[in-house]
């Protein structure tokens, strides 16, 4: 017998008895739960389906079934109780998915399963795999799908069965059709069946076939009419039927909107304040026979096969100090430098020759108050604030520049509390220098009436009611003298500013009440304190307004504020007051720098769960990019955020530009290895960045967010343009993405060449493999992503015109070359046949197979064709190829 034999059976042996070990496991935890079940009483059982003690998998004291616990997030474990960081901040999931790295998603899975471990919690709530449909989705950042269901099915299941390898049970989120976060609690998403199962559905159906997650998650939403929770054709037909899941489907935090809709509608859990699977709400649908035993039996045994099979019955863990953070900040730090995409790199020849990298004794000017602030994050469930340890692209960048003092901060940009410059009112424009600070009053009521409690000078307004502070640079005043009470406060604010630059200003107030604020007498900023969200009471108000003042003016500015209602801090959201003001313009000297690098984007004051937002850059912050790049022209633009931002006009004039995402708690280090060129940038896209957000495929049907608010809110979102989402919405149009899918530059540049298959034929149980050779044809090594788009000549159905159906991240030395094989199978050809309910390829159909950079860069390609017409279930087909289901897997030997 050869090696090759030897090896071969050697690992059929292996699987099979994997196989065997597992079936004997499964049937020994079926054998213990339905002895259980056969001896719980009616109030057990109900019991058992809904949360009543915090525990998402709760108790059982006399059979001695332990509670579970469950944690947040993909961007960090968060402390139940505190909802603080437990251990490292990661970069957002739409950064780990721009890395096209599936061992990065397993080393992600692994540090995020350890992490979860070890704070003393055994479920993991993530991943999120719904679609990134439109750039205006305010949960775009937590997803790790992007454009395209291929990438996130390769993904999800990688970084999940790392998670679970470590003792954690996954929950897949949110069960379907989730990709607006306004109004999503009265949104019906209408989407056709094709365009579900070729778009939205498969990344979760490639979590169900090829890893085992405990549970999935229904969404606070509606598709076609059926809410998330109840919908029987979702959860019983396609998931639990078609698909086999064996798990458990909770609701998403009291997302349950009708008892018997969700008992028969297949969900399992009713968390996490368990108010419609009780006992008073079911016993009359028991009772009158309009549910059956057999459906409560059936809810508690998908729970408690969890807690059996995950081994939870025997031990649970105990919270425990992180004492190695190693594993969760290597992986930090990995995701962060192949998680950053470079998009524009000015005078750039075969990679080399650019703005970038900079010079480490190049003077640097570094705009925006990103680049010092700790690690920006959306806000919501996953919002993670690291408490210490972090690096800010400011500190990153003085830390490798050959000198620090290089690398000079412009604090007249810098849009913050902290240190806006404020004057008393009683400076005139005849004065050499003023008193600084803003004149406070405070009353003990809502109405600013009467005498106030307290008049003092602030010399800032940043209060945090939280920590009772007022923090300034100047100094943080512990708040003694007077009681923000929540319903019996209110405050005025007067001062003055004065520009130094002539044009145009910004003011910005944000506040967890109403406010109102004036200029001059003018009133020109107000807001009635009612959040944007009807379910997290978050505060991201549009509450930034700009006006062109004269540089050595005095403007009086007088701000007043009441405290209504408690809002959720602990979310990224603020439960206090803060006024901040800076310019928009130039500082005269920015042109004498050798390079100027300016950070922007999103935090959690302008982006995350329950709102959308619109596609501009926050705070006018594209103004100030207008002027800072034609001010010099070697402007680096730093983005940060989890969608595409408009880019137009400054990309025009900028000499480099990034997409950071949400990066991390090492994001600084990491962008600065990439500017610098210690690190070759290797992200690419996992959208398109459109040039205009109403080029976006999406826009015609969902253009504006505040369309959804208010009294008189649209309730139905049309998923109109169907498959054409998207990249492959722009493949027919006449209008293009200012970046396509899968664009990202590199310091180097690669060739494609020389594609082979293994066969030209198409046929049902067989696999394609695509061979090409990829060259470092520049100077330095890197990372270049193979991407393999399947492009159908003479469909019988309208089709997309090229889908990425296979990808593979090489690196290469400078002037190697190596072959890459990506494998292909009959479901890479098929498209969901709404007639056979089936994945159909038609007799005597024939594609193009396309290789190359991005979905627009495809230079060498090959044919092939169907011989005899393919028809596989549902059931049995599965989105990845049986190499790539292979690949996605993680050994237990690789826990810790």
């Amino acid at each position: 017998m050869t090696t090759l034999n030897k090896t071969l059976v050697g690992v059929l042996l292996v699987a099979t008895s994997s196989v065997a070990h597992a079936e004997e496991k499964d049937q020994k935890v079926e054998s213990q739960v339905t002895n259980i079940i056969n001896e719980m009483t009616q109030s057990e059982k109900i019991d058992y389906i809904h949360v009543s003690d915090g525990h998402l998998l709760p108790p059982v004291d006399r059979f001695n079934l332990p509670g579970t616990n469950s944690v947040d997030s993909a961007m960090g474990v968060k402390v139940k109780a505190t909802k603080l960081l437990y251990g490292t901040s990661f970069p957002s999931q739409l950064s780990l998915a721009s890395t096209w790295n599936v061992e990065l998603a397993k080393e992600l899975g692994l540090a995020l399963g350890y992490e979860t471990r070890m704070s003393g919690a055994e479920h993991f709530l993530s991943p999120v795999v719904n679609m990134y449909r439109t750039p205006l989705g305010g949960r775009n950042a937590e997803t790790l799908c992007g454009e395209d269901p291929f990438l996130c099915s390769v993904l999800a299941p990688a970084m999940t069965n790392a998670v679970q390898v470590q003792g954690v049970a996954a929950t897949v989120k949110h069960w379907l059709g989730n990709e607006q976060d306004v109004n999503r609690k009265k949104v019906n998403a209408v989407i056709d069946e094709r365009t579900m199962r070729e778009i939205y559905m498969p990344a979760f159906e490639s979590l169900v076939k090829n890893s085992d997650p405990a549970s999935f998650m229904c969404g606070f939403n509606y598709i076609n009419g059926d809410h998330a929770c109840s919908s029987d054709y979702l959860i019983n037909d396609v998931l639990k039927g078609e698909w086999g899941y064996p798990g458990y489907v909770s609701s998403d935090f009291d997302s349950i909107t009708n008892t018997y809709e969700a008992a028969v509608g297949g969900t399992d859990m009713d968390q996490p304040s368990g108010n419609y699977f009780t006992e008073k709400k079911l016993m009359p649908y028991l009772e009158d026979g309009s549910i059956s035993q057999s459906v409560i039996d059936n809810k508690v045994r998908r729970n408690m096969r969890a807690l059996f099979k995950n081994g939870f019955n025997e031990t649970v863990y105990d919270a425990q100090e992180l004492d190695n953070r190693d594993h969760g900040e290597q992986a930090s730090i990995d995701v962060a430098r192949e998680g950053i995409v470079l998009l524009k790199n000015k005078g750039a020849s075969q990679g080399a020759g650019g703005l970038l990298p900079l010079s480490k004794d190049a003077k640097i000017a570094v705009i925006g108050d990103m680049a010092q602030n700790a690690p920006a994050s959306p806000f919501g469930t996953c919002s993670t604030v690291p408490q210490s340890g972090y690096v800010t692209e400011l500190s990153g960048l003085r830390e490798l520049a050959n000198s620090s003092s290089n690398v000079d901060f412009i604090e007249a940009m810098s849009l913050t509390p902290k240190t806006a410059v404020w004057n008393q009112t009683t400076c005139t424009n005849q004065d050499d220098s003023c008193d600084t600070g803003v004149e406070a009053e405070y009353y003990s009521n809502l109405e600013l009436s009467g005498e106030p409690v307290l008049t003092r000078v602030e010399s800032g307004v940043n209060f945090d009611w939280e920590a009772m502070t007022n923090e300034t640079a100047d100094e943080t005043r512990e708040i003694t003298d007077f009681n923000p009470e929540v319903g019996a406060f209110s405050a005025r604010f007067t001062t003055k500013i004065k520009p130094t630059i002539d044009g145009r200003q910004v003011i910005k107030v944000r506040a967890d009440g109403p406010f109102k604020l004036w200029l001059d007498g003018d009133l020109i900023m107000k807001s009635d304190g009612v959040p944007l969200a009807t379910d997290l009471v978050d505060a991201i108000p549009k509450s930034a307004k700009t006006k062109m003042l004269e540089a050595g003016k005095l403007y009086k500015v007088k701000l007043e504020y009441s405290r209504e209602r408690k809002f959720t801090p602990y979310h990224g959201g603020i439960r206090g007051l803060q006024m901040s003001w800076a310019s928009l313009e130039v500082p005269a000297d920015l042109s004498e720098y050798d390079a100027v690098v300016a950070f922007v984007g999103h935090s959690a004051a302008t982006e995350g769960e329950t709102v959308d937002h619109d596609y501009t850059l926050p705070d006018h912050q594209g103004y100030m990019l207008e002027a800072v790049t034609q001010a010099n022209p070697n402007t680096v633009v730093v983005m940060h955020g989890g969608s595409a931002m408009l880019m137009k006009p400054w990309i025009d004039y900028a000499g480099a530009a990034l997409h950071a995402f949400y990066s991390g708690q090492f994001g600084g280090q990491a962008l600065a290895e990439i500017l610098y060129g210690d690190v070759n940038p290797s992200a690419r896209l996992p959208m398109s960045i459109d040039q205009w957000v109403s080029y976006n495929p999406s826009y015609e049907y969902y253009s504006d967010p505040e369309e959804y608010l208010g009294d008189d809110a649209k309730t139905t979102m049309v998923y109109g343009e169907g498959l054409n989402m998207g990249y492959r919405g722009y493949q027919t149009s006449a209008k293009k993405p200012l970046y396509p899918f899968g664009y990202g530059l590199s310091y180097t540049e690669y060739s494609f060449s020389d594609l082979k298959l293994s066969s030209t034929k198409v046929l049902r149980d067989d696999v394609i493999k695509a061979t090409v050779t990829v060259t470092n044809t520049g100077s330095q090594a890197g990372y270049q992503v193979a991407q393999l788009y399947v492009q159908p000549l003479n469909s019988d159905v309208e089709r997309p015109d090229h889908e990425l159906k296979g990808f593979a991240k090489v690196y290469l030395e400078a002037g190697e070359s190596k072959k890459v094989t990506i494998p292909l199978n009959a479901r890479s050809f098929s498209y969901y046949n709404e007639t056979t309910k089936t994945w159909y390829v038609p007799q005597n159909a024939s594609f193009n197979i396309l290789v190359g950079g991005d979905s627009e860069d495809l230079p060498v390609s090959a044919t092939v064709s169907a011989p005899q017409e393919i028809s596989v279930g549902t059931d049995t087909s599965n989105p990845l190829p049986k190499p790539v289901q292979n690949a996605v897997q993680v050994s237990e030997d690789l826990a810790y």
